[in-house]
């Protein structure tokens, strides 16, 4: 019996010690944010762009320099090409290749990168949980609570010497 509560405490003192330092609650959790996984629906293309993608329906360099075209001549076309290339049911993979190659081709003829472009944000970063190097102090009080249930649980089992005769009334 001893060896069974020694073996119960050693099993929890190990448990307690691999817990991390927040277990069960994180301080710097992050607030949910909705994800767009779809494509927006509601585009409503440029005919420009769309007569060009009907122009080349087999995509290739063509395609490219159109659109290359297109968005030097003005830039504002970027945008909704973007929108249209990810929402359009009927563009085939070659043609999206070839408008992905015209923007970043036109991109690169405008002056545009995206690393030089400042990044800005809605709200500052959530404060970052304090990390523990040392054991919660709570921690040496559930391994004496475990230790003094080891005892008692050795103290209380009943010894095979004792025999309990029940009084009948």
């Amino acid at each position: 019996m001893r060896r069974v509560s020694i073996s119960v405490i050693s099993a929890v003192a190990m448990l307690v010690a691999q817990m991390p330092p927040g277990f069960a609650q994180d301080a710097a959790s992050i607030p949910t944010r909705p994800v767009a996984l779809n494509p927006a629906q509601d585009v409503t293309p440029n005919p420009a762009i769309v007569a060009a993608f009907k122009a080349f329906p087999k995509g290739g360099d063509q395609l490219s320099k159109r659109i290359e075209e297109m968005i030097v001549a003005d830039p504002k076309l970027a945008p909704d090409l973007a929108k249209y290339v990810q929402t359009a049911p009927d563009l085939n993979k070659d043609q999206k290749q070839a408008a992905l190659r015209g923007l970043a081709a036109a991109l690169n003829r405008l002056g545009i990168n995206a690393a030089e472009l400042p990044v800005y944000t809605k709200e500052a970063p959530p404060p970052v949980a304090p990390v523990y190097g040392e054991a919660p102090p709570v921690l040496p009080l559930l391994a004496l609570g475990a230790a003094v249930a080891g005892i008692c649980v050795v103290a209380c089992v009943p010894s095979s010497n004792n025999v309990f005769l029940p009084v009948s009334p």
